[in-house]
């Protein structure tokens, strides 16, 4: 997903891009905890009936299940911020904090679209200049990296 935002001095541009998220962390809470009960519920039953060892492997399911969906989620919370403006170009990466920090100055830098061979052909759309080059995007879909190209190279041309 990306959006664009015109900064307040009117020559600055500032595009946030962020994967796709299908459910809140809330709601995803509350399907784990839901399924926790669900298997604690069975590997109970089965306890009960002589079959002792289910209950175990049914925690030991829901703690690799738990793992799973933490992991996930926390690549869903990604977001990369590229600010453009008539000095310098920021493009900042982390997740729920700023982890990385790049800069450019905006009249050298260009914008790199290249799409590589192979199945599936995954584009790899990057800012840089003089040879030092960030890919931004990588978790967009072909069309959005498309739009957030012609975008990106028009605001350059703005600023």
């Amino acid at each position: 997903m990306v959006s664009v935002d015109i900064v307040s001095s009117g020559k600055s541009y500032r595009f946030v891009l962020s994967p796709n998220c299908s459910i809140s962390w809330r709601e995803l809470l509350l399907f784990y905890c839901l399924t926790c009960v669900l298997a604690i519920v069975i590997g109970l039953f089965f306890t009960l009936q002589g079959m002792w060892l289910v209950l175990p492997f049914s925690g030991l399911e829901m703690l690799v299940l738990g793992s799973g969906l933490y992991v996930t989620s926390r690549k869903v919370y990604r977001r990369e911020v590229i600010t453009l403006d008539p000095q310098c170009t920021r493009i900042e990466k982390g997740v729920q904090r700023i982890d990385q920090i790049w800069e450019f100055k905006t009249a050298w830098v260009r914008v790199v679209d290249e799409c590589r061979e192979g199945y599936g052909e995954r584009r790899t759309l990057a800012i840089g200049m003089s040879g030092e080059s960030v890919e931004v995007g990588s978790f967009l879909a072909n069309w959005e990296k498309d739009a957030l190209a012609f975008q990106l190279k028009d605001c350059i041309i703005r600023v």
